[in-house]
């Protein structure tokens, strides 16, 4: 005799909320801890006043902030000589979030 797929024989299949949910909220408070928003809103203030209308943050995604930038010399500036700060300045600003590099490309 054939059985159903997910079968897990007599037992019940239904669970009390008080199981449920802690691993429920501990995935809601993982997501809202990686706000990729605040991170893009922040892009501004970390490059500073002279660079920002020259930069504009696009993404973040999986720990990645992607950036455009308006020309190859500030592409080449960034890249080589400040991008570690820049990351380092936001890991500061946001500890909860997982940084792991900033990639830039011409715009």
């Amino acid at each position: 005799m054939r059985k159903a797929r997910y079968y897990d024989g007599p037992l019940t299949t239904t669970r009390h909320i008080r199981q449920l949910l802690p691993h429920f909220l501990e995935e809601v408070g993982h997501k809202c801890s990686e706000r990729a928003d605040l991170v893009l809103a922040a892009w501004p203030g970390i490059v500073g006043p002279k660079l920002a209308p020259m930069t504009q943050a696009l993404t973040f995604i999986e720990g990645v902030l992607t950036v455009k930038v308006n020309n190859s010399t500030l592409y080449s500036l960034l890249t080589q000589n400040d991008k570690q700060r820049l990351i380092q300045s936001l890991r500061n600003k946001f500890p909860a979030t997982f940084i792991k590099t900033i990639f830039f490309r011409l715009g």
